[in-house]
């Protein structure tokens, strides 16, 4: 706190002795207006013109960053629940892969075994 006081002590301290020594009139004209006005008003105005924009400029880039991280967080969240959807299906589905494949190929044996014993009942 103390170092961005002492900054702008010496930074407003030549600024407001250029503005104590020119402070002469000057004529701005802007389109079809002419103003008589101090040049160190004129000064003044220029610069809190320029700190307000830039204000305005460092609040929308905040802004915008602050959307980017909302919009990154929520895909995020879609992108743990689907996950979190998976893990819950695979923990539903049988853990031991050759019990599985035990259980399938018994079932596709039973078939072809009638059929084996229709053909045999004909004969």
């Amino acid at each position: 706190m103390k170092v961005k006081f002492l900054a702008a002590i010496v930074f407003l301290a030549p600024l407001l002795t250029y503005v104590w020594q020119n402070s002469s009139p000057v004529q701005v004209r802007f389109l079809e207006w002419q103003y008589p006005v101090s040049q160190a008003i004129l000064l003044l105005a220029t610069l809190l013109v320029g700190v307000v924009m830039g204000l305005l400029l460092s609040h929308a880039w905040r802004n915008k960053a602050k959307m980017k991280q909302k919009k990154a967080d929520k895909v995020a969240k879609k992108q743990k629940k689907a996950d979190a959807k998976l893990s819950k299906q695979q923990v539903q589905e049988p853990s031991n892969p050759v019990k599985a494949a035990e259980t399938n190929s018994s079932s596709n044996l039973e078939p072809e075994a009638k059929i084996e014993s229709d053909d045999s009942f004909n004969s």
